[in-house]
């Protein structure tokens, strides 16, 4: 690595998710790990253009990565807690790995080698050491997920990162040593100097720190503004690193900053150095990029420029960066030198307050600084936009995830949303929830619209609630359950058709577009469901189209067909997502509520669902589809003044589903039943009044009081 300022060299896009793990192989192979399951191998060609293949794809996250040079192997890693070894050829997608490491409980989050040993992390709180397939040492004394495992140069002496913010010094799988003062967050990577006396770490509390193998702190690095995920030794002495902030960073031996280089990325997840000095990140926005010291490596000046304006356009949280107008700068201090890795903020010629950064002698622009919502600044994620899309951890610190969110959403909704997206346990729901409501200053499920509340001239004036002091209650928004992959779906209906052979190739391609812009395939979707329901054996795919259409279709005649088979199906499938399609009817705003209102129909829909059916089926997703469809009737009991309809719903709830094993056993169907009784209870006094002798209500209670969410209901209902 030379003292020559790191430029763009190439730019590697390939992966359709996260980059999480990159390797430099060689000084003309790597590879790199993404979300997308997808281990891929990119070699440089003679012209100098880098080409990309699948060396690995899995069904699961990829989070880790790590070559070894003894067996010539990659290893990767991921939510599936396996470590799977990967051939890393180039133009043919290998059948079987050679090993497969078994035994983390969790997400594998780190994988490293040396002299022939494979070293792990996982967020189960251990870290393992493997030699030739087999496990060597497991070590176990940590509290919360280990981020990441070294060994010394001493065989059977390792180092070990976790989120509970304490460095380990092993020997064997003996704790020789605890650091607990190193950092004040969780720390996040390690790496050993070249000298083997000792180490640098890096951390969520945004810094870098060098220390001894006694755990002194001998140096801090500052300068990140967010979290630092990773932190190299390169050759020549230097330090990179990389974070949460858009950049990677390179430190002299002495702790000063030589270089900043912004990244037009929310997330660089990680960094290695290759052979000949060079610099390879993986970043959140999919891509993988090499930068280069070397003019002769370095992209064109079209790459260049094009590179420049991606950073350039990268819009910038004023909250996140701290930013207030007391801040500003005026435009000539750009006409100054500045320090290395300096940021200002100046407001240009049109008003837009401007983020620039001094970086290798000169100003550059590295974003435009927005406000949070109210700023008409939305945020494309998925192809729509949002009001915010955030980084969440999820665990202990954990990678985040982008969460998008309305100013207008649900958070409850939104948290569903974003772990059956990302295949996460429920466990995390709550945590979810909490960082919307902190990072937005929503409030739960109550969030509402003046508008939306009874009118007190109306006939619910003489139901008025008689606690005053309701913190989540009443809550007036329809909840949907239309969580969905359209690749999935399309792939389901794919293989079935091979058998069926109902869908051309023509017909399967409109089929896979309309899943992928529902907005605008509402019919076509439904004319394929429809003719999926009547003439296939396999039913469910019709119907889980239906669910996710059924707010955009033109007319309730529409789904008649299907509810009248759906309800009472011997599948419980069918009979599952048939609830799903009427519980999402409540947001068709053509005839969703008009229909639903009707005492023909909601009386029909609940002396069909039964609530003792098949309790040894897995009957969890059956009871949030049912509880989701009574709290929808809640809602619109409150703000369509629909009292008729109370009565119903309540006997519902208070003899039938509520009193259920599948609502019971469920934490996510108690909950909605909850807030569903809670939301009749500020219509109809006397339900408030007995709130504490229902049954159901106290099983809940016991079950579940000890859950903030549910506290927060089972208070506003006045039950201690």
């Amino acid at each position: 690595m030379s003292n020559s300022i790191f430029q763009l060299s190439a730019v590697l896009s390939a992966h359709e998710q996260d980059v999480k793990g990159v390797v430099a192989i060689d000084s003309n192979k790597i590879a790199s790990c993404s979300r997308d399951g997808t281990v891929r191998v990119w070699q440089k060609q003679l012209e100098g253009i880098w080409q990309a293949d699948i060396a690995y794809q899995s069904d699961k996250f990829l989070n880790s990565l790590c070559y070894d040079v003894y067996s010539q192997l990659l290893f990767c890693g991921g939510q599936n807690t396996l470590i799977n070894s990967v051939v890393p050829s180039f133009g043919e997608l290998t059948s079987e790995p050679a090993y497969v490491l078994v035994g983390h409980l969790a997400n594998v989050c780190v994988l490293n080698s040396t002299q022939g040993y494979i070293l792990s992390g996982s967020w189960d709180s251990t870290a393992r050491v493997w030699f030739q397939g087999a496990i060597k040492h497991e070590l176990k004394g940590h509290k919360a997920s280990v981020w990441d495992v070294k060994m010394l140069p001493q065989v059977g002496q390792y180092l070990t990162a976790s989120a509970d913010q304490t460095i380990k010094l092993w020997h064997g799988e003996k704790v020789v040593k605890t650091f607990d003062k190193i950092h004040s967050d969780v720390i996040r990577h390690l790496d050993i100097n070249p000298a083997g006396d000792g180490f640098v770490s890096c951390s969520n509390d945004g810094t870098i720190k060098i220390n001894d193998m006694e755990g002194h702190t001998l140096r801090t690095l500052t300068g990140h503004e967010s979290f630092v995920y990773c932190v190299k030794y390169a050759p020549n002495g230097d330090i990179v690193s990389c974070g949460e902030d858009r950049s990677v960073r390179v430190w002299g031996p002495d702790g000063a900053i030589k270089q900043v280089i912004r990244i037009p990325a929310v997330s660089v997840w990680d960094l290695d150095i290759l052979d000949n000095g060079d610099i390879v990140v993986g970043s959140s926005d999919s891509v993988v990029r090499i930068f280069s010291s070397d003019p002769s490596r370095v992209a064109s000046q079209k790459e260049l420029d094009v590179f420049a304006k991606e950073i350039e356009e990268t819009a910038i949280s004023s909250q996140a960066a701290g930013f207030d107008e007391s801040k500003l700068s005026s435009l000539d201090v750009l006409q100054k030198p500045g320090k290395e890795g300096q940021v200002v903020v100046v407001k240009s010629a049109s008003g837009v307050n401007e983020a620039h950064q001094f970086s290798s002698g000169k100003w550059a622009k590295v974003g435009d600084l927005v406000g949070s919502v109210g700023n008409d600044q939305k945020k494309e994620f998925d192809g729509k936009m949002y009001d915010y899309v955030f980084d969440v951890d999820v665990e202990e610190g954990a990678p985040p995830l982008k969460l998008p969110f309305n100013a207008n959403d649900n958070a409850y909704q939104a948290a569903d949303d974003f772990l059956a997206r990302y295949d996460l346990p429920a466990s995390y729901r709550e945590e979810v929830v909490r960082f919307l409501i902190t990072n937005t200053g929503g409030v739960d499920l109550q969030q509402q619209d003046a508008s939306t509340q009874p009118n007190a001239d109306s006939q619910a004036q003489n139901h008025a609630p008689t606690n005053t002091n309701m913190v989540v209650l009443p809550v007036t928004t329809y909840l949907d359950i239309s969580s969905y992959s359209a690749d999935a779906i399309f792939g389901a209906i794919a293989k079935l058709n091979e058998k069926e052979k109902t869908f051309d190739d023509e017909d399967l391609a409109a089929l896979g577009a309309g899943l992928h812009n529902l907005n605008d395939s509402a019919e076509l979707l439904l004319a394929q469901a429809s003719i999926i329901r009547s003439n296939w054996e396999n039913k469910t795919p019709a119907y889980d189209i239906l669910r996710l259409i059924v707010n955009r279709l033109p007319q309730a005649d529409d789904i008649s067909d299907f509810v009248e088979e759906g309800l009472g199906s011997s599948n419980l499938q069918l009979e599952m997502l048939t609830i799903r399609a009427l519980a999402n009817a409540f947001k068709n705003t053509e005839w969703g509520t008009d229909l639903l209102s009707k005492a023909s129909v909601y009386e029909s829909v609940f002396q069909t669902i039964d609530a003792d059916r098949a309790q040894t089926a897995k009957t969890g997703n059956l009871a949030i589809a049912v509880t989701t469809l009574l709290l929808n009737y809640s809602v619109m009991i409150l703000k369509d003044q629909k009292v008729d309809v109370l009565p119903t719903i309540a006997d519902a709830l208070n003899n039938k589903y509520g009193p259920s094993e599948i609502v019971q056993n469920s934490e996510e169907a108690a909950y909605r039943a909850l807030v569903a009784y809670g939301n009749l209870a500020t219509v109809e006094t006397t339900l408030l009044q007995f709130a504490s002798s229902v049954k159901w209500v106290k099983l809940v209670k016991n079950n579940y009081g000890h859950l903030s969410r549910f506290d927060q209901i089972l208070n506003d209902l006045n039950i201690a």
